[in-house]
């Protein structure tokens, strides 16, 4: 990979990365120095992007959602991230406007919901490609979403039943 290639790469792929890093991590210093990292990988180490195995930015959240997890690993290391049966409650919502609500129980979601969620929801990538940056099974990033979606109606049932809406 030359210099030009890896600059449009970046240009191409960092806002992604760092709204990914972002969301998984809720600090901009820490989803800033997750992306920089991602592409220091790509940088030294070019060769390990296989474009038969998916496209290059499935491959660079790859990466990132690695660094995060290992992130998140260090900063808990005794809170197991494998939590796919952990159920979130509802939580105090007074006072928050629906999109402050809606991102604390985003964050508030284990790990491995959160990342298939952040991926599908909000970055709109299919589960094929979710499954290939994640590097888990399909079945596995279906259910996953299924998880993330049942505890954020779980958590944000306050919210839309004070609004008068329907769950």
């Amino acid at each position: 990979m030359n210099q030009a290639e890896f600059r449009d790469a970046f240009l191409a792929h960092k806002d992604v990365l760092f709204r990914f890093a972002y969301r998984m991590t809720g600090s901009e210093e820490t989803a800033e120095d997750l992306v920089q990292e991602a592409f220091l990988v790509l940088w030294r180490r070019p060769d390990g992007y296989d474009s038969g195995r998916g496209t290059l930015r499935s491959f660079l959240l790859g990466i990132t959602r690695n660094l995060a997890l290992k992130r998140l690993r260090d900063q808990r290391p005794h809170e197991p991230l494998e939590t796919e049966t952990f159920v979130c409650l509802p939580f105090d919502l007074a006072g928050m406007r629906r999109d402050q609500a809606v991102a604390q129980a985003v964050a508030a979601l284990p790990a491995l919901q959160r990342e298939v969620l952040v991926l599908a929801e909000y970055e709109e990538l299919a589960l094929a490609e979710i499954a290939a940056a994640t590097g888990a099974e399909l079945a596995a990033v279906k259910s996953r979403l299924f998880r993330a979606r049942e505890n954020l109606r779980k958590m944000l049932a306050p919210l839309l039943e004070s609004r008068g809406a329907l769950i």
